[in-house]
Parts: structure tokens; sequence; C-alpha cells
């Protein structure tokens, strides 16, 4: 059984919007993720993320307390090991929003556990649009995030699926035939 669903991209994809979406439509639970960054306005502890210092994070690291975890845009973001055991221990299944490495090696750890998904924006010129309609970033923080791109547009060769997010219905029943297909391959 696949366990682990991987939503991966840009800052600006749509990641966060399609998984709240597909995790109501499909019951399926999301990940949270530990960060350092500081907490959007919209946002709630423990739901979006768990929101840490940089010095317990630190301290998570040193335990080996991740799976993974990633510097992005100079936040820190983890996903604990022991929320991922649990999931294949009862069989039960988990959406998971990553960067492109984080997604790497969790597919590295559970390579016969997930499904990976990489959504791209349709052009450099719409994502920098997207970053900024939703006004929660600074220009300077919107050109580190335009910055990456490259970066991790080269490494969706490595993810099971690549969709262009041009069209938000499309994406989305693109997304569940994906999730829906797989689990029938079960």
């Amino acid at each position: 059984m696949k366990n682990f669903y991987i939503i991966s991209g840009s800052s600006g994809s749509g990641k966060t919007t399609l998984l709240e979406l597909l995790s109501r439509d499909l019951s399926i639970e999301i990940s949270v993720s530990y960060t350092t960054r500081k907490k959007r306005k919209y946002e709630i502890d423990g739901v979006h993320y768990n929101f840490i210092s940089e010095e317990k994070f630190k301290e998570m690291i040193d335990k080996k307390l991740f799976l993974e975890f990633e510097n992005v845009h100079g936040d820190l973001y983890g996903t604990a090991l022991s929320s991922l055991s649990e999931y294949v221990d009862n069989n039960k299944q988990l959406f998971l929003e990553l960067d492109v490495n984080g997604a790497v090696s969790l597919m590295k750890y559970y390579p016969n556990n997930t499904v990976s998904i990489f959504l791209s924006p349709p052009n450099l010129d719409e994502l920098r649009k997207r970053l900024e309609l939703r006004s929660t970033e600074t220009d300077q923080e919107i050109n580190k995030r335009l910055s990456r791109f490259e970066e991790e547009d080269s490494l969706k060769k490595e993810f099971d699926y690549n969709l262009i997010n041009d069209n938000f219905e499309t994406t989305f029943e693109n997304i569940k035939e994906i999730i829906n297909r797989n689990k029938k391959e079960d």
C-alpha cells in the first residue's frame, strides 16, 4: 500500500490550497511539518505547521528526530520521523507538502510507500504574480523564492508525476485521479 502522497514544487505553485481540498475530498490527513518560519496571519500552530524556535529545531536535529529537514529561503522545515512510521505501521495514508529536496529524501527512505507529484506554475511570470497576490512576502522574499525556481524545477524528473498547475480545477482532478489509480494498484 502507498502510505505517502507527496506534493512538491515551487512556492506559489498551488500546493497548499490543492492539498487542503484534496485532503477533505479524499479523507486523507495532511502531515504537519516543523518550521522556524514566522506564522502567517491565517495559519494555526499545529494545523498548518508546528512553529518552533531555531534552537528547538536544532535540538531535534541533534536528537535525529527528523527524516528530512531543509533550510528553505532562510527558514528551517522538517518532517518528524516518528509521525511517518506510525502511518506505515498502521497501514494509513498521509499527504505531505514538501520542498523538492525533502521530497527526494522521503522517496529514498520509503521508496515503495510513496507517490510523488511535482507541481509547476505555467511560467516564471505567473509564479511571480501568484507570490505577489498572496501578499505574505516582501519583494526581497519573493525574489529569494523565485531564485530557487530553476533548482527546484531541475529536480522534477525525480518525481512520479509532473503537473503544470495552469487550471486549478483540472489540476485538482488530475491529482485526485493519480491518487485513486494508485489506491487501486495496492
